[in-house]
């Protein structure tokens, strides 16, 4: 590996410690040791990313956790949570209020015991009072009397590690669409927005949080059922509510969904929308005050990321960044054989994320996601433990982020220009010219040749760099104004062509 990859890596995995201590009325305090991101995190001015509030970019590198909070002990989020962080994640997206599935096992209860065996809301195990989180007093992080003080743990677990937390209040598909198998609405406008009040009021002064609604669900929909019926879906009135909610828990102002207010900078919201087919936030949902950032869902139209991201990138009333917040699992089979996603596949959705102007990727493994099961037929026969060392992982965090930062991904602007046969599917060829002129990439998908256009302002050298570990092959330099074909290098199975200008 080259020098600026090695002190890349070295940047990522430098420690931050904590900056301001929290309130004592807080619910969770910041212990001696804590670290935290430069937080919250905000919009960067040009619109396109996120940065910490002293101007750092923050590369969103997340990971999909969603049982976590449901199922995982104390000893196994710390694990779970070091393994992780030693790659070079991120964020961890996981949910308050998830919907238990996956895992080769039963769903429901929507009311299920977590690991201590504390429910979440009062009442029985699959009728929950969504209006009456269950908090019995006396308890805390490390010795919980109720399922909130284990959620605490975590929350200050990812904290300490130096991670941003994407928080889903509740999985919409279930609880709010009624779409899952077996589910049902469980919220209205009411209960929404005081669950996310709950939520806000508890979290309010963990700077690390990043508020994902949403949970597998378009807000709306309008078409036909099944059966060619009239079908029109709309749950924006709820997750509106929920996002007031919490707006109002966090700063303890009245705020409007649809209104822009200065309160609403205190908190940083995004949305996770369904991805039965590519779909993304801002089609129902940009314009609202409340989304910072928009989110995007590919299941396993792997060859749509680019084109879906480039789509967001693209709006500009007003422009948002959006982050990609769920893809294809790696090792999932999605209707093929176990195995179906390769580490390729997981580098194409990184990259097309990236290159189609995103502003963060989130990694996921198809036997990590729920958190349970011990194996069998729908884990492919890996335990959620074991998953965690799957190659794709590796380099979707630590090998990523080293080239990404390495090479400025923050000033990337998608420019289609440099390339002359883009190519499709597996072929799919993707480029992007960095704001200041100086250099300019090229992500090829698969080992298959392209015409690639100098359109630096001189003569530039070029290098080619493998997203499987990072290292770097000189190539022969462009002239200016040079146009040639390009090939990878035999035996690598997609890679990046960097040109630099030079003086």
């Amino acid at each position: 590996m080259t020098a600026p990859f090695l002190r890349a890596l070295a940047r990522a995995a430098s420690p931050v410690i904590c900056l301001l201590a929290l309130a004592a009325a807080a619910p969770l305090a910041c212990a001696a040791g804590d670290a935290s991101p430069v937080a919250p995190l905000q919009v960067a001015p040009n619109r396109h990313h996120l940065q910490q509030p002293d101007g750092t970019p923050f590369l969103w590198l997340g990971d999909t956790a969603w049982g976590m909070v449901q199922y995982l002990k104390r000893e196994e989020v710390d694990a779970y949570l070091d393994q992780r962080k030693q790659l070079g994640f991120t964020v961890i997206q996981t949910v308050a209020h998830w919907y238990p599935h996956g895992g080769g096992l039963k769903s429901g209860p929507a009311n299920l015991p977590n690991a201590y065996g504390f429910r979440p809301f009062a009442g029985s195990d699959d009728a929950p009072d969504t209006a009456r989180p269950l908090v019995v007093p006396g308890g805390t992080p490390d010795a919980p009397n109720d399922y909130w003080d284990h959620a605490d743990y975590i929350v200050r677990a990812v904290r300490q590690r130096g991670m941003v937390l994407g928080l889903l209040p509740v999985w919409a598909r279930a609880y709010l669409a009624a779409s899952s198998e077996g589910s049902r609405r469980l919220y209205d406008a009411t209960t929404a927005a005081s669950f996310g009040a709950f939520l806000g009021q508890r979290y309010r002064e963990q700077p690390h949080i990043v508020w994902i609604l949403g949970g597998d669900t378009r807000p709306f929909s309008q078409g036909y059922d099944k059966n060619q019926r009239p079908s029109r879906f709309d749950a924006r009135p709820l997750v509106r509510a929920m996002a007031e909610g919490i707006g109002r828990g966090v700063t303890g102002r009245p705020l409007a969904w649809n209104r822009p207010d200065p309160a609403w900078d205190r908190l940083l919201m995004t949305y996770h929308p369904d991805g039965d087919a590519p779909y993304s936030s801002s089609v129902s949902l940009h314009d609202d005050a409340w989304l910072d950032a928009n989110g995007v869902e590919v299941w396993r139209q792997l060859e749509q990321v680019h084109a879906a991201m480039l789509a967001d990138y693209q709006r500009d009333t007003p422009a948002k960044p959006s982050l990609f917040l769920e893809g294809s699992y790696e090792y999932g089979s999605y209707r093929h054989e176990c195995g179906w996603v390769t580490p390729v596949m997981v580098r194409r959705q990184l990259y097309h994320s990236f290159f189609g102007g995103g502003a963060g990727h989130t990694y996921g493994a198809g036997p990590v996601w729920a958190m349970r099961g011990q194996g069998g037929d729908y884990n492919c026969g890996y335990t959620w433990q074991q998953a965690l060392h799957f190659p794709g992982a590796a380099q979707a965090s630590g090998v990523a982020k080293g080239i990404l930062q390495a090479h400025a991904w923050w000033r990337w602007v998608p420019h289609g220009a440099l390339i002359d046969g883009v190519g499709e599917g597996e072929s799919l060829k993707t480029a992007v010219l960095d704001d200041t002129g100086a250099r300019a990439l090229v992500y090829f998908s698969n080992r298959s040749a392209t015409l690639v256009r100098n359109v630096l302002s001189g003569a530039a050298a070029a290098t080619w760099v493998d997203p499987r570990d990072g290292r770097e092959v000189k190539a022969a330099p462009f002239a200016k104004d040079e146009t040639r074909a390009q090939l990878p290098p035999a035996g690598w199975e997609d890679a990046l062509l960097v040109l630099q200008r030079q003086p």
